[in-house]
């Protein structure tokens, strides 16, 4: 029988969730009390980013100790969606966290609104004892109906459900919301902090929280949005772009973008009170004194710092691939880590944390590095998204089109312009020598073909709204 002297384990994963925002380095400010909280407590690792991006690659990294990029794997994905590079299975010959301790007698639970997590065929609920998803976040096959045009265009310009399938899924998901724990970034804390104390009767345990939010659409409850003045109801001349994905500056006016962007803020004060729920219940009931603890999250978004809302995987900047990584261990202490830590070294650190034994990955485990310097991590990071990647040490980052470096080859020199704004790739032919050579090593001599370069599946998005025949949406109203 295990013992209670073993520490449980809890991991909240914070979708888009900026880390600038997070430590208040930002350009705006968001009150993150929570969060603030679990800094005082545990280890910012403050150089971390993601080696594989987004979503899935990323959660595949950070379940498996394992990296994702480069892509390697050509799995059949018909019948799912998204299916860009990266976005498959964790492959059945590696283990996952949730295996790993579940071997070990922990309990295992997974609770998330992040709906790919539980796609057929996935595997990311492997090793879990019990797993919850709350339904309904983005574009989740959850709800049928008809929208009006008319409560589409307090969103989109031309208000047609056809063209904005993931907009016209999500407003009929979130029907008959009335209060702010109807929002499904609430529900998943609630029910983790139910599982949390059920589970408790029966130490150790492992809960992994997954919260999609703040991802796109940001939509928070609006009673937070009062701080920007946006309590106001959004009009067809005056939109509200809760799902502002590529938007640039040539599509929304002035007041529209700052619109959006408080629309993002407000969001992450939305998540911080909800997480801060949890971490309450840690600590009513004494958990948090045997508990690790971890907030990550899978990458960022831009909100007009390059002239455009979102991420795409030509925009490597660290707005959109820096990862915010806490770590607390009951006896530890505030520390930041400055050491080049990545999205694959959270398993590996997380075991090590609990002092559970593995066969190796390829991630690391970095606690050790928190109370040492910069130059005691990784010489560089590697990463990947679709068909880019970037090297990126202390002082510069290398973004390139590994198919076609010719395309699109940039560099940034961090300390003259750590916004990432001016690309001095032509001045500095000597450093993109020499941090090519680490992509290199990683993938191949440039350009480079990956072996899922070409993915078989269906459409970025499937919906009825995407799918059906234009006679068919003309038929039933939408067009």
């Amino acid at each position: 029988m295990m013992t209670k002297e073993r520490l449980n384990l809890l991991v909240v994963c914070l979708d888009t969730f900026r880390y600038d925002l997070a430590v208040h380095e930002a350009p705006w400010h968001v009150d993150l009390p929570n969060l603030d909280r679990l800094r005082s407590q545990g280890t910012l690792f403050a150089e971390a980013y993601g080696e594989g991006l987004p979503t899935i690659p990323m959660r595949r990294a950070l379940f498996t100790g394992e990296r994702s990029f480069p892509w390697r794997f050509s799995y059949d994905t018909k019948g799912s969606w998204p299916t860009g590079r990266g976005w498959h299975k964790i492959p059945p010959e590696q283990p996952t966290l949730a295996e790993i301790l579940l071997a070990q007698g922990y309990q295992t639970g997974l609770i998330a609104d992040t709906y790919h997590l539980f796609k057929p065929t996935g595997n990311f609920t492997r090793g879990f004892l019990a797993y919850e998803a709350v339904r309904g976040y983005e574009s989740d096959n959850f709800r049928p109906g008809r929208i009006d045009p008319n409560l589409l265009g307090r969103y989109v310009k031309e208000p047609n459900p056809a063209r904005h399938p993931v907009l016209t899924q999500y407003l009929l998901n979130v029907r008959g919301r009335q209060r702010e724990q109807d929002w499904t970034t609430a529900q998943v804390f609630l029910k983790a902090s139910d599982w949390v104390l059920a589970a408790s009767a029966a130490e150790p345990f492992f809960l992994w929280v997954d919260s999609f939010a703040p991802h796109e659409p940001w939509d928070p409850p609006r009673p937070y949005l009062r701080r920007w003045g946006l309590e106001a109801e959004p009009s067809a001349t005056n939109i509200e772009a809760i799902y502002p994905v590529n938007y640039t500056e040539r599509d929304l006016s002035p007041e529209e973008i700052e619109r959006t962007r408080a629309l993002y803020l407000a969001y992450l004060a939305f998540v911080d009170r909800w997480l801060g729920h949890l971490l309450d219940t840690l600590e009513r009931t004494g958990l948090d004194r045997r508990t690790v603890v971890m907030v990550v999250n899978d990458h960022g978004t831009e909100l007009m710092d390059h002239g455009q809302f979102s991420k795409a995987p030509n925009r490597l900047y660290a707005h959109n691939t820096r990862m915010l990584w806490i770590a607390r261990h009951p006896a530890g202490m505030a520390t930041v880590s400055r050491a080049l830590v990545q999205s694959h070294d959270v398993l590996p650190t997380a075991l090590g944390m609990l002092g559970v034994a593995h066969d190796p990955v390829a991630g690391e485990d970095v606690w050790a590095l928190r109370a040492a310097g910069a130059e005691s991590g990784r010489p560089h990071v590697v990463i990947g998204w679709g068909s880019h990647a970037s090297v990126r040490n202390l002082a510069w980052n290398y973004v390139v089109n590994y198919q076609d470096p010719a395309l699109d080859e940039q560099l940034f020199d961090l300390t003259r312009d750590p916004d990432e704004r001016n690309n001095v790739a032509k001045a500095h032919p000597d450093v993109v020598t020499a941090l090519r050579k680490p992509l290199i090593a990683l993938i191949g001599p440039l350009p480079a073909t990956l072996s899922d370069t070409v993915v078989p599946g269906d459409a970025p998005a499937r919906t009825y709204f995407s799918s059906a025949t234009d006679q068919t949406r003309r038929d039933a109203g939408f067009v």
